[in-house]
């Protein structure tokens, strides 16, 4: 099944909210712009087959370079695709270098329609450049002009203030898509209307009349104004000045693809911007609701059975693994799979039946639907991530550009492309911080030498806490080094260093496991007060 079909599909039967289809990618529309992409790619002479040599032979170029120096090739890449501006407003384009003799992509074995086509675009603007009437400008102000569907003219005129874009000998021709309908107007560089009674000339039928084209001259351009020029001699007598050494080819079908894509994504940030604010008011609302269910001065209380919950919740490490054969983020199948363990686990324990609280089943039936919203919000995010990544591999493959390359790093470093931020870990980390910590767990208050709670415990000069029973027994054997870091700080341990207000909080939040504790230390300090009055019984008179 093709993945268009898959993709319409997982969004209706996964139950994800309708609001949230709404700012889905949009893959079908979106595919049909590349074959929109492709027809212009076809029209320029710029086929598949062609670019994919440019790309290949710059490949092997480069690579046959940094073989024999160990350095990056050097010299102008020949064909360049790469986007210009910010998120709102940007232009892809395709840059494809030229030999200043003859006008071809260096030393690339490209068909001969499309060297007749960029040697004749390239000669023909070289041309017409030397017969430029001289305009004068009052402003740099913009004007637009109507463009009837007979023009086919490209309008040329002087400007001071545009500079090259660094071509190393030689100029630069920009094929810019215009963004208007066949009638529709054209936005030109002249401060006032320009005039339709000169003489003018056209590209002929080698590119379609949308299309205007700007060459760079030293530290003059010309653009798209309307200004009067006249008509240039065709013919191999007519002079051809300077060749251009780069074509700048700006695609209309482009960047109505990227724009819709940009678009799609951005609105898919302010979605989740939106789920994550929602869902870690949940969050906060959860910690500050349990502590009165789980308070142990409460008679009637959940402490432990709260702490059991949290303890399975841990282990299940639902949205990340700290296991060391899959440690980080989870697929949303093993999520999945980590939430039903987690919630079996529960119906077989009995835990919901252990509540004393009334409180405590609505906290919890509010978690489980936390996390739920958070796997929705996951499963979301991974299919328009894959949908964006299928649908610029399938722009690659039909085009032979290089979008999966250079469209994400051009939005990932604009400051309004986050789309790959997990609303599953941020959220999460806020559940660590401020939901988990309500219920402190026995792990954090072990003794690191006798692996029981840490009663009566002793926090030595390096800042490590240890049980006093396993301390007084390091000391009688006359060990100075910290069991942890091995600092000499054992030996002068006193009751200063007794940890009052750590000491209390076992107290309160673990009663069963001190108790149990001291009940171990009294048993084992009774043991051993009688091995020492037997042993000194047994003196020979």
């Amino acid at each position: 099944m093709k993945f268009a079909k898959v993709f319409q599909q997982l969004l209706d039967e996964e139950n994800i909210p309708k609001e949230w289809v709404g700012t889905a990618i949009q893959y079908k529309s979106l595919k049909k712009c590349i074959n929109k992409v492709v027809e212009e790619l076809e029209e320029l002479g710029l086929e598949k087959e062609t670019l994919q040599l440019l790309l290949a032979y710059e490949k092997a170029q480069r690579s046959h370079a940094q073989s024999n120096s160990g350095v990056s090739g050097k010299g102008r890449p020949k064909l360049i695709y790469s986007f210009e501006g910010t998120l709102h407003e940007f232009v892809p384009k395709i840059t494809i270098n030229l030999d200043n003799v003859n006008g071809m992509p260096l030393s690339a074995a490209i068909s001969p329609e499309t060297r007749a086509k960029l040697a004749s675009l390239a000669s023909d603007v070289a041309r017409r450049s030397s017969y430029i009437t001289a305009v004068s400008h009052d402003s740099d102000g913009i004007n637009t002009v109507p463009i009837s569907p007979e023009e086919r003219d490209i309008y040329i005129s002087d400007r001071e203030d545009v500079q090259t874009d660094g071509c190393e000998g030689g100029d630069t021709i920009t094929i810019a898509g215009s963004t208007s309908t066949a009638n529709g107007p054209m936005t030109t560089h002249n401060s006032e209307t320009p005039s339709h009674n000169g003489p003018q000339y056209g590209l002929r039928s080698l590119f379609k009349p949308e299309y205007n084209v700007m060459q760079f001259a030293g530290s003059k351009a010309v653009d798209s104004g309307c200004d009067d020029v006249r008509d240039a001699p065709d013919g191999p007598e007519a002079p051809l000045g300077g060749i251009p050494s780069t074509i700048e080819i700006h695609l209309h079908s482009d960047s109505e693809f990227f724009k819709m894509l940009c678009s799609e994504l951005v609105a898919l940030d302010s979605l989740h911007e939106e789920q994550e604010k929602e869902l870690t008011e949940q969050v906060t609302d959860i910690a500050r609701r349990l502590p009165h269910a789980a308070s142990p001065l409460q008679k009637k209380n959940d402490l432990y059975v709260w702490r059991e919950i949290f303890r399975l919740y841990i282990d299940a490490g639902i949205f990340f693994s700290s296991l060391e054969q899959d440690h980080g983020e989870r697929s949303v199948e093993q999520a999945k799979q980590q939430l039903t363990w987690f919630t079996d686990q529960i119906q077989q324990m009995d835990l919901i039946n252990r509540f004393k609280s009334p409180e405590s089943k609505s906290i919890l039936e509010s978690f489980w639907k936390l996390n739920m919203s958070l796997l929705q919000s996951a499963q979301f995010q991974t299919l328009n991530r894959t949908a964006t990544t299928k649908i610029l591999k399938k722009f690659d493959k039909q085009t032979a550009l290089t979008a999966r390359e250079v469209f994400p790093e051009f939005y990932f470093n604009n400051p309004s492309g986050s789309v790959s931020t997990s609303v599953a870990k941020s959220v999460c980390f806020t559940m660590a911080e401020q939901l988990l910590t309500v219920i402190p767990q026995l792990d954090d208050y072990i003794c690191p030498v006798c692996y029981l709670i840490a009663f009566k415990p002793v926090r030595l000069d390096c800042g490590h806490v240890f049980c006093i029973r396993c301390l007084v027994k390091l000391q009688r054997q006359q060990k100075d080094g910290c069991p942890i870091c091995r600092q000499n700080v054992l030996m002068n341990a006193n009751g200063r260093n007794m940890d009052i207000g750590l000491h209390n909080q076992m107290l309160l939040y673990f009663p069963k496991e001190t108790k149990e504790k001291q009940a171990a230390n009294e048993k084992e300090v009774t043991k051993e007060q009688l091995q020492f009055n037997n042993e000194k019984q047994c003196v020979i008179q």
